[in-house]
């Protein structure tokens, strides 16, 4: 039912149009205003800061259907003022699922600790001189050592890396060693980890810092690089179906 407010003394009255003559101060109808009903606000949404589930609602839920971490693990998102509304963003995202870009695991040290993840963020930005970009969540563990480090390093995974990408990409840095049991070589450039399993190891050091909000947009020059397999790189489509 529409609510019709007299803008002389506020009277409030019901119905699909307003009233001939208000029953309190007698004006007419050009007298009353449409009130407009408040929105119901949008329910919160909690991104894992491990797998980037997310998940909606007034709490984070007490465990992630994806990867199994608990409620300290997930971040609320903020609405970002400006941008697209909620319907239209999924709709251009599923349209960027056609983008063709890999997987990685990008890695980073902080004094003597090793960390890294699974991302399809890293891209070449310029050729002379080399520079790449990677892009990652401010939660994210291997975010962080990157900010105090400004060194990274990217490892390049080949199609018959999905145990790597799970390792990499479900578990937090803060629970485990990621690296205890892997085979990696350490960057001379750098010191970060690449992992002898992958196709080759890129070293990069920052140039630049971007904040994006929710992610952290790290602009590097390439210092050194080094391949161990000539296999077919994965797919970030290709993970999708086959995993």
């Amino acid at each position: 039912m529409k609510k019709w407010r007299c803008t002389v003394c506020n009277y409030i009255h019901e119905g699909d149009a307003p009233p001939e003559k208000c029953p309190v101060c007698g004006v007419g109808p050009d007298k009353f205003v449409l009130v407009e009903e408040p929105k119901a606000a949008p329910p919160k949404k909690w991104r894992c800061t491990v797998c980037n589930y997310i998940h909606e609602g007034d709490a984070p839920p007490d465990k992630c259907p994806v990867c199994g971490v608990g409620p300290e693990k997930f971040v609320l998102i903020e609405e970002i003022p400006g941008d697209l509304p909620e319907k239209k963003r999924e709709d251009i995202q599923k349209l960027l699922f056609s983008v063709s870009y890999g997987l990685y695991i990008v890695s980073s040290i902080k004094g003597e600790k090793l960390n890294a993840m699974t991302s399809n963020t890293f891209i070449q930005i310029t050729s002379n001189p080399l520079r790449a970009s990677v892009c990652l969540g401010k939660g994210a563990l291997t975010a962080e050592y990157i900010k105090e480090s400004k060194v990274f390093g990217v490892s390049i995974l080949g199609k018959n890396n999905h145990d790597l990408v799970k390792h990499f990409g479900y578990k937090s840095g803060r629970d485990i060693d990621k690296f205890k049991t892997m085979s990696y070589v350490t960057g001379e450039k750098t010191g970060c980890p690449g992992l002898l399993e992958t196709l080759c190891f890129i070293e990069c050091e920052v140039e630049q810092i971007i904040d994006l909000d929710t992610h952290y947009l790290f602009i590097a020059k390439i210092v050194d690089g080094d391949g161990f397999s000539k296999e077919e790189p994965m797919t970030y489509a290709y993970y999708h179906a086959t995993r």
